[in-house]
């Protein structure tokens, strides 16, 4: 039925007859010539509709609405003078068409396709046609290469892909199971596995040395932006290796993975030990491109006069007494938003927040 995507074609195709199908993006009346852009999962190509090159084409064209289905047959050529759209990749080219074909026509739509200020809760409910935008497929195409290239590399590491069970016995983990009761067996559940953990160390204590897999997790906790009660995450487990290998693995996973998303990702990374990141960041999973580090101040509060902090100081090898560095501070913040930082660190505990500042005649705070 078709010969070839919308984005496959381009100034090499020009005279050749294809055949293209897909949705109705948009359409223009142009003084009696009929402009429809097409859209399949690959992008948009102009359709041109001329009652001169076919009458028949144009009447069916005159009918097309939004999101209408449909099936074009027609000669590539190029776009006139000055007609050319570089925002599109075929935008130097259009389809001069023969035959138009509606194959199914489509209601007014609860929303425009693509347009990011609609609500969530009206693209959720309409989900099939959120996916028709071209970012959800490039979204799910990436995630689709990332997932090829995790097995290739891991298979090129000496990894056996297991799929371990999804109905399994309730296990103590991080988390409340989801429960699925058995109709066999009267009373008894089933637990959806939280991760994999028990099966795979099965795995290892069998001899089989090296596993994978990309592993369906539930969890029956609180939603949070980083928690999801229904995730998938690449496990891996090995035997008979130190942190280096453990390294090694991660290196080359992440470099394919972001390859095959044509990002470059040079290794060996980085490195900084626990102690350093929770010197430095406080935090064990620190950003790096955040470059305002902690700074251990503990040895000068030694020698001040307020006695909160002296008695903090007394004992450097428990407590720790760190500040953050920031040129011009006190041109940057004002006494109103320092006060909202000390309303900020109290929601996690903290009694309150000290500052000074460095002033020509001595510390201010």
């Amino acid at each position: 039925m078709r010969s070839h995507y919308c984005t496959d074609l381009s100034e090499k195709n020009v005279g050749e007859e294809v055949t293209l199908t897909g949705w109705a993006n948009s359409y223009r009346d142009h003084g009696g010539i009929i402009f429809i852009d097409l859209r399949d999962k690959t992008g948009l190509i102009q359709l041109t509709c001329d009652p001169e090159d076919s009458p028949e084409a144009h009447k069916v064209a005159d009918s097309v609405r939004d999101e209408f289905v449909l099936i074009a047959k027609g000669k590539v050529r190029l776009r006139g003078e000055g007609l050319t759209n570089p925002r599109l990749k075929t935008g130097a080219i259009e389809i001069v068409v023969q035959e138009l074909i509606i194959e199914n026509k489509s209601a007014p739509l609860p929303f425009v396709i693509g347009d990011k200020k609609v609500g969530e809760e009206t693209t959720l409910k309409y989900r099939y046609l959120e996916l028709r935008d071209p970012s959800m497929y490039e979204a799910f195409r990436l995630r689709s290469k990332a997932a090829i290239a995790a097995r290739n590399i891991l298979d090129a590491n000496g990894f056996l892909e297991v799929e371990t069970p999804i109905l399994t016995k309730s296990t103590p983990e991080g988390a409340r199971d989801y429960l699925v009761p058995s109709r066999v067996h009267n009373g008894e559940f089933y637990a959806l596995p939280q991760s994999p953990q028990l099966f795979k160390q099965l795995l290892m204590v069998g001899g089989f040395d090296r596993y994978f897999q990309i592993a369906k997790c539930f969890r029956d906790e609180d939603l949070r932006a980083d928690r999801q009660p229904e995730f998938t995450q690449i496990d891996v487990e090995m035997s008979f290796c130190n942190h280096e290998d453990d390294i090694k693995v991660a290196e080359d996973l992440l470099t394919a993975m972001f390859k095959a998303c044509d990002v470059e990702v040079k290794a060996p990374f980085n490195r900084i030990t626990y102690k350093e990141a929770m010197e430095l960041y406080g935090s064990d999973k620190p950003d790096l491109r955040y470059d305002l580090k902690m700074v251990d101040v503990i040895d000068i509060f030694e020698r001040c006069d307020n006695e909160i902090f002296t008695s903090i100081a007394k004992n450097p090898h428990i407590n720790r007494i760190k500040a953050l560095r920031v040129p011009g501070a006190d041109l940057i913040f004002s006494k109103r938003e320092m006060k909202s930082f000390e309303d900020f660190v109290r929601k996690f505990g903290a009694h309150g927040l000290g500052y000074f500042q460095m002033k020509e005649d001595g510390l201010k705070g």
